[in-house]
């Protein structure tokens, strides 16, 4: 599709229910469950299994899943923090060398299947059996793998090819699959129908000894204590105002934070209408949160952190002072980032509204696959650090800080606007922006999602330094930012990182908008 036709695409409307994720099939089968009277919660499970088989580099049973939750019925809004500890028989000196990217010992213990439990243990209205069926069927009979899925599957080859097992479920025949072509995932498929019975197998029955006997024999640490020892937070979200309206976010391990601290601190001036300015303004306000977070915050179970401090106006304008509104702040050093996640989010005729996201962190995770279960690992370690006086120093029994973050706007009260994107720690600064452009530029929803997009920091392979911006800032754009004192790294049209989705709630109307970046997005309702 051009770039025309993209900008020219309107949000997708709807009178009673909608979904927007990055794949039709994933869309279709939470709007089945609308339609079959299941709610938001409901709906996003289902399609957020379906997103484990077929975005299954991106997210899969091995990794990790965060939802906000507000409840038409109970007037309330809910965080759940599935994310994993790392495996207790850790010692540091293992880890002398660094933290892998790839292998047993990359992976933290998953939380994704706890994390549907207790959504639907709380909020549910149907039976996991019903909700698994879709992900079930293209994971036993298949499903036509995209150009997407391709292209990442030939780049994952590097990793899984030192896995037997993981070869054996992508690779059957040596080679990178072709678009077009099916991939059928057997052992998942049974590993879904187990499941469906009862989602603590995972945790406390035979799943959980598979990973852990997959992981002895593989030179990795879990066991099944590991397992046991899981547990999903349920927490209240975190908020704070901008200009007027009420911003929720996930609360830490997740790196929500972040946005929260940055909208703070824009508030605390006007938004430039000169495009250079403007971007300065973000990027730098971002800077500052981020370093904020990497400076203070760590496992809450571990380290407690004051984050209504954290998260305060007062905070916020002394962080405001310290912006150069003509030269650039250097940026905060990063671990590598990577783009690979999965982000839904869904509303339903009564008004229940989920803002999901699950991933396993790089693309295919650790590149494990645990033997006879078809369960892909993440390699949500990395997110780690080594420095002893950091609140997220790796340690026994600890959570990772998160990239995984998902938000709301509500406006009196109730939700307005319910949005994310994948993107690693490309996320909280996507989401800083389609907040901005909604809110501060007053744009319409595909407007925002499709309006040219910075990025900073990126994969190995990029200047971790650098301030990347999409073709369609211009050349004027970019060189006054160079003058500014920023590392620009001018990319294509739509080559920024992040497949944002957005509904917003219009009095009896639904509007949604998906993003073309990916080169797939799905936004449906009814």
């Amino acid at each position: 599709m051009t770039d025309d036709r993209w900008r020219a695409q309107e949000a997708r409307r709807a009178p009673h229910g909608m979904i927007a994720s990055v794949n039709p099939l994933a869309s279709a089968a939470g709007l089945r469950v609308l339609q079959a009277g299941g709610n938001a919660v409901d709906a996003a499970i289902a399609a957020g299994a379906v997103l484990t088989v077929v975005e299954p580099l991106s997210g899969q049973l091995g990794g990790d899943a965060f939802l906000l939750i507000a409840s038409a019925k109970a007037k309330t809004v809910t965080a759940i923090n599935g994310s994993g500890a790392a495996p207790l028989a850790l010692r540091l000196e293992q880890f002398a060398g660094g933290i892998p990217e790839s292998g047993w010992l990359a992976a933290t213990v998953p939380g994704i299947v706890d994390a549907w439990r207790v959504a639907l243990e709380r909020h549910g209205t149907m039976a996991p059996a019903a909700l698994f069926e879709d992900a079930i069927r293209y994971a036993e009979q298949g499903f036509p793998i995209t150009a997407r899925l391709a292209r990442n599957l030939r780049e994952f080859m590097q990793i899984a090819a030192a896995y037997p097992a993981t070869m054996a479920v992508f690779f059957p025949d040596g080679r990178p699959p072709d678009e077009g072509s099916v991939l059928r995932q057997g052992d998942l498929a049974r590993t879904l129908r187990s499941l469906a019975e009862r989602l603590d197998d995972f945790y406390r029955g035979p799943i959980a000894a598979a990973i852990s006997e997959a992981s002895a024999r593989g030179g990795g640490l879990f066991s099944t204590g590991d397992f046991a020892a899981h547990r999903t937070d349920v927490l209240q979200p975190i908020s704070t105002t901008y200009r007027g309206w009420t911003v929720l976010e996930q609360p830490p391990v997740s790196q929500g934070v972040i946005l929260l601290i940055a909208l703070n601190i824009l508030e605390t001036s006007e938004i430039p209408a000169e495009p250079a300015a403007r971007v300065h303004l973000q990027v730098e306000a971002h800077k500052l949160a981020l370093s904020e977070r990497l400076r203070r915050v760590g496992d809450p179970r571990v380290s407690p952190v004051d984050l209504h401090e954290i998260v305060s106006k007062e905070r916020a304008r002394a962080l405001a002072a310290r912006i150069d509104t003509r030269r650039a702040a250097p940026l905060p050093l990063l671990a590598a980032g990577y783009p690979d996640t999965t982000y839904l989010c869904v509303v339903d005729a009564d008004r229940t509204v989920v803002s999901y996201i699950h991933s396993l962190y790089a693309s295919g995770g650790n590149g494990v696959v645990a033997d006879g279960t078809g369960i892909l690992l993440n390699n949500r370690m990395r997110c780690f650090n080594l420095e002893a006086d950091s609140p997220n120093q790796l340690a026994p029994g600890k959570r990772p800080m998160h990239t995984l973050n998902s938000w709301m706007l509500l406006r009196d009260g109730r939700p307005q606007i319910v949005g994310g994107t994948p993107g690693s720690f490309w996320q909280v600064q996507t989401n800083l922006q389609l907040i901005s452009q909604l809110l501060d530029q007053g744009m319409a929803l595909q407007g925002a999602v499709d309006a040219p997009r910075w990025t900073m920091g990126g994969p190995t392979s990029w200047s971790q330094a650098a301030l990347s911006l999409e073709g369609r800032f211009g050349e004027e754009t970019a060189a006054a930012l160079r003058r500014y004192g920023h590392e620009v790294r001018q990319i294509g049209d739509w080559e920024a990182g992040g497949a944002a989705q957005l509904i917003r709630l219009e009095g009896a109307m639904l509007s949604g908008a998906g993003d073309p970046r990916p080169g797939t997005s799905s936004v449906i309702g009814y």
